[in-house]
């Protein structure tokens, strides 16, 4: 077993944070889900150093996969580091897998405003990396803003690290929220957090406003202030409401997009599920892509939370098993179709949660029409709302042609932050469906590296 992580530690956002004697929000785990990651984190470590030949596990930390081809083959990049020598580390790998399992996870969501480009203005990921893996604090005053349900826990940290959070602005009007009441009964460990959140929020007095959009940041060399207005029930901004707010930070969400271009280039079918958080990959009840022995789990086959993703990586790791001749058949109570069996209910109550997680962060389209000509929408090439709407008018409307029209999604981050934002804002001018849109194409190397990775022995 291979396992390759770009992070430093295991577990990605959920378990950035090395375990440690904490109190008070840090031992907060309603669902025991950062409990079962670390545990598992540690027993990997130790088979990794002290396995037996046929339990070995083989780790490679902070390495990306550049690209995936036919058979199963990873092209790799490890490094970004130098020797005690100082000797120049980096270095590009080929590994080429009997089953492959990809678990990319997602990235997040924006809604673009004026002055989103500005230092202090970041998203929820960005500031729980801060605080996590650095320890440090977006700001004193942080103004926290946008659809995903993470304000909640982002702001109690904040708050237990004795800073402050100017207001947490909700766009969802309250009324939205109350779609959860039918899934009370099996997911009750959310229903805990929430209401932990919200508790510690109300005894440091941090208001909690509903139904209230970014619009604009405002600032010359950073954040100084921010303006909010009040929406309609449907989404819509109500002209003279708006509410200026000063900010030393402005922490933004708007839920999350799955990371499919490694599944695209190894050939996974794909498809758009507005349930599940937009284009995921297809799989079958073992986990499986459309492609032999190339499964995907967690995020990338529709976000819902840690939950799914350990249940899904479970039925992965069964339906390998299984061909490698290692499950049960003969005993029916604990075989290896009824273990299948109890795991894809498992799976089924996580993406009934899915669906509300996601229906929770979705953007109204009038929010996508709204955005001023002169917002900056892909910001490594300076694309403006103005450049995507001319192009659309001229008939660029699908994501293919409209990244060589405009060059949107060509820069250093390969469109990662606008991509999701450019489909959107197609979706909203166009009303065009999503298969008529269609999804970025995906080429090796899908991130960036300096060329002489490529050059050393």
């Amino acid at each position: 077993i291979l396992i390759i992580d770009e992070n430093v530690h295991a577990g990605g956002q959920l378990l950035r944070k090395t375990p440690q004697k904490t109190s008070g929000l840090s031992k907060f785990d309603p669902d025991m889900m950062k409990s079962k990651g670390f545990a598992l984190a540690r027993k990997i470590t130790r088979m990794e150093n002290h396995g037996q030949q046929e339990q070995s596990i083989d780790r490679l930390c902070q390495a990306e996969v550049l690209g995936i081809f036919s058979d199963r083959r990873l092209l790799i990049y490890k490094g970004n580091a130098q020797s005690r020598n100082h000797t120049d580390t980096r270095q590009i790998l080929e590994v080429q897998a009997e089953h492959l399992i990809l678990a990319t996870g997602a990235r997040e969501r924006f809604l673009p405003f004026k002055g989103w480009t500005l230092p202090g203005v970041m998203s929820l990921g960005a500031a729980q990396i801060l605080m996590k893996s650095y320890g440090i604090l977006p700001a004193r005053h942080t103004l926290i803003a946008g659809t995903s349900p993470l304000q909640m826990a982002l702001s109690a940290e904040i708050l237990e690290n004795k800073s402050r959070v100017t207001a947490l602005l909700d766009e969802n009007p309250i009324i939205k929220k109350m779609a959860f009441a039918p899934l009370i009964k099996d997911h009750c460990p959310k229903l805990m957090e929430g209401a932990f959140y919200t508790a510690r929020m109300t005894l440091a007095r941090t208001p909690v406003l509903h139904g209230i959009r970014i619009t604009e940041a405002m600032g010359r060399d950073r954040l100084k202030s921010v303006v909010a207005t009040k929406t309609t029930s449907k989404g819509d901004l109500i002209a003279g409401t708006e509410i200026v707010y000063p900010a030393n930070a402005l922490v933004v969400g708007y839920g999350f997009a799955p990371n499919i271009e490694l599944p695209i280039q190894a050939g996974c079918d794909i498809e758009y599920q507005k349930d599940k958080g937009g284009w995921v990959v297809r799989v079958d009840e073992t986990m499986q892509s459309s492609l032999r022995d190339v499964y995907a789990i967690g995020e990338i086959t529709g976000i819902a939370g840690a939950k799914k993703s350990f249940v899904e990586g479970e039925l992965a790791a069964m339906s390998i098993l299984d061909k490698l001749g290692k499950n049960n058949h003969k005993n029916p109570k604990n075989g290896f179709k009824e273990n299948i069996r109890k795991l894809n209910t498992l799976r089924r109550l996580q993406t009934d949660y899915a669906k509300f997680l996601n229906y929770l962060c979705r953007v109204p389209t009038s929010a996508y029409r709204a955005i001023p000509d002169a917002t900056i929408i892909c910001r490594c090439e300076d694309i403006t709302m103005g450049n995507i709407k001319k192009s659309i008018f001229q008939g660029f409307n699908t994501a293919g042609s409209l990244k060589k029209a405009c060059r949107c999604g060509m820069g250093r981050c390969q469109g990662r932050t606008c991509g999701p934002v450019i489909f959107d804002i197609i979706a909203a001018l166009t009303q065009k469906s999503p298969d008529r849109i269609g999804s970025s194409l995906s080429r090796a190397p899908v991130k960036n590296v300096a060329i002489k990775a490529f050059l050393n022995p």
